[in-house]
């Protein structure tokens, strides 16, 4: 009080204060290190090939080729635009792969095409990427219907 001359040491804190700021301390350090260790790119092993036994006849292709002679003469009559046509062609030869080799064609990326070796099929799809997905008339419809049912013809 006023006038009092006696000395009064600074308040000491309890050590439990200092010990919980160092676990928080320590939990959000260990927080970081968990998020970039979960979020890091891991590589992924290339997909193996996975070659069926060739079970593909011959009214098979001719229906697969049906699938695709249908897309062009749609084109054609005005019913499908020319991205929907080119996607379509794609989604009939994957499926043609899946079908004729047992490849998850449907599934696959262009480079999971190349690394599971599927050269002719890779080919076709890159053939039809410009066309699906450019926004810009990349050629004829009628150059991919006639890669698309070369493919199914020749491909064994």
């Amino acid at each position: 009080m006023p006038g009092d001359e006696t000395f009064y040491p600074p308040v000491q804190y309890s050590p439990l204060w200092f010990l919980l700021g160092l676990l928080i301390i320590v939990i959000v350090v260990t927080w970081y290190i968990v998020i970039a260790i979960i979020t890091r790119k891991r590589a992924r092993p290339a997909p193996e090939p996975q070659y069926g036994p060739p079970i593909l006849t011959q009214s098979a292709r001719d229906r697969y080729t049906g699938f695709i002679d249908q897309v062009g003469s749609r084109y054609r009559n005005g019913e499908v635009a020319y991205n929907d046509a080119h996607h379509e062609l794609s989604v009939i030869v994957r499926t043609f792969a899946a079908e004729a080799r047992g490849v998850r064609a449907p599934y696959m990326t262009l480079e999971d095409l190349r690394a599971a070796e599927q050269q002719p099929l890779a080919d076709t799809v890159e053939t039809l990427y410009p066309g699906a997905f450019s926004g810009q008339d990349a050629g004829p419809v009628d150059i991919a219907v006639e890669r698309a049912r070369r493919l199914v013809r020749e491909w064994n």
